[in-house]
Formats: structure tokens, sequence, C-alpha cells
């Protein structure tokens, strides 16, 4: 089974640009204990049978289609103003940039597909006995991971370069998570669950519609956009800058994985002793 690196190396090999190549296939070489303790939490989650209240737990935290989509929206429309009122030269470029990064929402909204989040929905409540998992009292928020922290940059930043650039790692790490966990969440849906084929294959559609080129074509047209955007305004990306924003990525989304499951382990252990 291939490890996150091996899958996100593949797509890294892709970019044209020599120093973005370097910068990204730099963090993760540097990262790889954070990398481990990622892949950690989802084999470790394949094994149990989780009460419901575990579930729910992961459940809550583990994705929010709608939250993520609304901040790239936001950097959308921040990206349509500003060509708007740039020089009548730079404008196609910028207008091309809010394109490309439109794309990493098409889904989550629903175009041409059904939307993520009512994916989302559909797989948590599947799994979890029902959408009581929505409930506040199961969410484990860290106001200073990355992903919150990018999120608010996206919508109010004041460098839209910099916002696109912090913005790049997580299309690429979403994809490699998502490659990575899809195999094991069938083996915890069938062994773990005793779901049937027919069962899990409904079950994982929202895992389903990230696989193949969704996640990678949406770190693809982050990467066009940063270019173009530099294009227009003639300005060099900070590809160190992409360096340490994805090595933050991964450190921050490791720890929140060994935060999570200690928590999960304790809801589960806590419902045995009761039992």
């Amino acid at each position: 089974m291939s490890g996150i690196e091996e899958i996100v190396q593949k797509e890294i090999d892709l970019v044209a640009n020599a120093q973005a190549r370097q910068a990204l296939a730099a963090s993760y070489e540097g990262s790889r204990a954070a990398l481990a303790g990622i892949e950690a939490f989802f084999q470790e989650f394949s094994g149990v049978a989780w009460c419901l209240d575990a579930r729910r737990q992961f459940f809550r935290n583990w994705r929010s289609p709608g939250l993520g989509s609304a901040s790239f929206c936001a950097l959308t429309f921040r990206l349509l103003a500003q060509a708007e009122q740039a020089p009548v030269a730079r404008q196609a470029l910028l207008f091309h940039t809010a394109t490309r990064v439109s794309e990493v929402s098409r889904e989550d909204v629903g175009i041409g597909t059904t939307n993520h989040q009512v994916l989302y929905d559909q797989f948590a409540t599947r799994l979890a006995g029902g959408d009581e998992w929505k409930l506040d009292r199961y969410l484990h928020v860290d106001p200073q991971a990355y992903i919150s922290q990018s999120r608010r940059y996206r919508e109010s930043g004041p460098d839209l370069g910099v916002a696109i650039t912090r913005s790049l790692p997580e299309e690429l790490y979403n994809h490699g998570e998502f490659a990575f966990a899809a195999p094991l969440l069938v083996t915890w849906c069938r062994g773990q669950l005793g779901r049937t084929p027919k069962e899990v294959e409904e079950d994982l559609r929202f895992v389903r519609d990230h696989l193949g080129t969704t996640e990678s074509g949406h770190f693809a047209a982050l990467v066009r956009g940063l270019e173009d955007y530099c294009l227009a305004w003639r300005c060099s990306p900070d590809w160190d800058l992409l360096r340490q924003a994805s090595v933050e990525l991964l450190n921050s989304r490791s720890s929140y994985y060994q935060f999570l499951m200690r928590a999960m382990r304790k809801t589960h252990a806590d419902e045995a002793a009761l039992a």
C-alpha cells in the first residue's frame, strides 16, 4: 500500500516549475514523522468497531466541505474584484486566476456532481447511527490549526498571492490523504461494521468522489492560478513560503489526528466500561 508521500510525489512530478517541485518534495521529505502519524491514525481507525459516540467525533471533525468551499469562493470573489480594478493589461491574467481558484469549489457546490457537503452528510449519517454527529458537543476545534488559519487568510488576508500559495499544499495533501484513507475505510466498513459490498459502495460515495483527478485537479488548477497571478503582477512566487506552508500543514494535521484519536479512544473505552 502506497504511503501519502509516494502518492503525492506523482502529482509533484507533473508540476512544470522545478522550484515548485523542489519546494513541495522537500516539504514531504522533511515531514515523514508527521506523515507517519497521519497514516497511523487511519490505520488504527480502520481496525476498531468504534462505538457510536466515537464515530460521531470522527465524522464531526474529519471534513467540512461547506466551510472549505466558502473560503475558496471568498478568494475567487476577491480576485474578481481585484481584476476589475486592475490596469487593463493585467485583467485577463487576473480573471484567469479567479477561474483557476474557483475550480477548487466546483464539486463542493454541486457543479457536475452531487454537492460534496450533501455527500459528506449522507456518508456520516449512514455510518454514525443518524445525524446526531452534527451536534457541537462532538466538535474538537483547534483555531490555531493550519487549515483554520488558511481559511481565514483566503477570506481576509492582505496578499492574494500569499492566499493562493498557502492554499496549494492543502489540495495536494487532500489528494494524498483521500487516496491513502480510501482502502482503509473500505476495510473498516466491511471488517468492523459488517457492511455488505453494496452498502459500502453507497456508504463511501463521498470518498470515491474525491479520488482520481478530483483533488489532484484542484492542485493543478491552483498551480496554474499562482503562475497567472504572478505573471499579472510581474512578481516571482515565494517558493520558500510554499515549502514552509506545506510543512506547517502536515505537522498541524498530524498533531490534530493524534489529539482526535486520543479523544476517540477515551470515548470508546468509557462506553465499554459502562457496558
